[in-house]
């Protein structure tokens, strides 16, 4: 009797044409080398939100892989139509994200490369060979929001940063933009905010009047090629990890910046605390702080509930 092959897994490619590193070539060069493992159909997203929409319709449709091309808020959108309305991770596609945006923080902490070359190969390896985990999520809750995210959500001082970041067209240099909006920031608001109340699910509670950023792995960001660590012991096994900046000076905000770029375990002190493995985080402020998910700032809360979804996705990594 003949040998036949087993059909190939049917697989659907998001990508977001406008990411910041995206180019015809190159999606191409991808295209071509996921064919060789999937019976590949490749959509393209029109605006914000379309990720979402096709990676829902991909799920309903029974595709076996969905793959993203594009950065952190194209992943965030996929992430968040695969497993919509609760769908468990057995029950939605494998997922996987392709690099091309300015960070890739997800696809980097999953411990793909960035280059979208070695990742694309890495991916069809994992795919050929079975190769898959199951990843935790955290869920943001408040104020008419009701999002997953994969890596960071954060009220206050960061998610203004980032405000100011996406108002700069140019990004090649996401260093450079980022230290311009540091400074912008610095000197039409200086660093201290109006208060946010944490409460936490270990029982303890806080008071923040800089920034909160709560993680659901490490790092938190990337400065080009150097990790950026809030709290270094956040991981995908675990639940969420959260940083509460507490009142700041400039000083205090500069000691603050340094030793989230040499340090290996993130502030942690008088000024700045960190908590690790929580199963719900609350948030109340005093006024409308600025909120960013992913890294995408998504405008401003007062009430912010954050919880650990375990074993909420599955990746091929």
């Amino acid at each position: 009797m003949r040998d036949l092959k087993a059909a190939p897994q049917r697989g659907l490619l998001i990508v977001n044409p406008k990411a910041s590193t995206g180019s015809r070539r190159r999606t191409r060069w991808v295209v071509k080398k996921l064919d060789h493992a999937l019976d590949l159909t490749v959509e393209q997203t029109r605006a914000r939100g379309h990720g979402e929409e096709l990676a829902r319709r991909g799920a309903d449709e029974g595709y076996d892989v969905v793959l993203s091309l594009g950065g952190d808020g194209t992943v965030n959108e996929v992430v968040n139509g695969l497993v919509a309305d609760g769908r468990p991770a057995a029950e939605a596609p494998v997922f996987a994200p392709i690099p091309a945006g300015s960070t890739n923080v997800f696809a980097r902490a999953l411990g793909l490369p960035w280059d979208r070359r070695r990742a694309a190969t890495a991916i069809v390896s994992a795919i050929e060979e079975s190769r898959e985990r199951t990843v935790s999520l955290g869920r943001a809750r408040g104020d008419g929001t009701d999002r997953l995210f994969t890596f960071c959500a954060g009220l206050g001082w960061d998610a203004s940063i980032i405000k100011k970041v996406e108002s700069y067209r140019k990004k090649r240099n996401l260093g450079a933009h980022y230290a311009r909006a540091v400074m912008a920031e610095l000197n039409e608001h200086g660093v201290e905010g109006d208060s946010i109340e944490v409460e936490l699910s270990s029982g303890e509670a806080d008071l923040s009047t800089g920034m909160v950023v709560v993680q659901n792995c490490a790092p938190w960001t990337y400065l080009g090629t150097l990790p950026v660590n809030l709290n270094a012991r956040a991981s995908f096994n675990a639940g969420l990890d959260v940083l509460i900046l507490r009142k700041l000076g400039l000083s205090d905000a500069a000691m603050t910046a340094a030793s989230l770029l040499v340090g290996r375990d993130g502030p942690d002190g008088k000024h700045a605390v960190t908590h690790h493995d929580l199963s719900r985080i609350r948030l109340r402020a005093s006024l409308p702080q600025a909120f960013q998910l992913d890294g995408d700032y998504l405008g401003e809360l007062t009430e912010l509930d954050l919880d650990s979804v375990p074993g909420a996705l599955r990746v091929a990594c």
